[in-house]
């Protein structure tokens, strides 16, 4: 039996929802389906991708829920949810993804964050950022795609110093 190997290495997206995947003037609670489609064909083109999900809607909904709203393939890459930050303190998203990360030992993953407020995390952190009244658009899903292209160049946890 020989090894197998991954061209390439695995990439997490942290994705929000209110602002990305359903625009702030549309239904509650449901998806754009030209934002979710838009970002499910993103994801398509990067099999290393995998998907976590930072939206308040995982403290309320299951993660077999949370993935129902997606497409059968792209519902399999979605990994797990951010650990609820205690206390709404600055930047407290920025914690979430940080202790995702550290809890399933991928201090050294590469990740990059996909949201609609960037005041969720400091100068420095990638994000791609959405305008909430447009969600996941064409230029968001361009600097997505340009991303996920070249993973080294993504912040890991260890490189922001987060201990491990």
């Amino acid at each position: 039996m020989f090894p197998t190997y991954q061209s390439e290495p695995r990439v997490y997206v942290f994705l929000d929802f209110d602002g990305v995947m359903r625009r702030l003037s549309s239904k509650p609670f449901e998806f754009d389906a030209d934002c979710r489609e838009r970002f499910e064909s993103v994801l398509r083109e990067y099999p290393h991708a995998k998907v976590v999900i930072t939206s308040i809607w995982r403290l309320g909904l299951s993660l077999d829920s949370l993935r129902k709203m997606f497409s059968p393939d792209i519902a399999r890459r979605i990994v797990g949810v951010t650990p609820e930050a205690p206390g709404l303190v600055q930047h407290y998203r920025l914690r979430e993804v940080l202790g995702y990360l550290r809890r399933h030992g991928a201090v050294d993953a590469p990740w990059v964050i996909v949201d609609d407020n960037r005041a969720h995390y400091p100068e420095g952190v990638k994000v791609i950022p959405t305008e909430p009244q447009r969600g996941f658009d064409a230029r968001a899903a361009a600097a997505l795609s340009m991303e996920l292209e070249m993973p080294g160049s993504m912040p890991t946890a260890a490189g922001l110093g987060a201990p491990a």
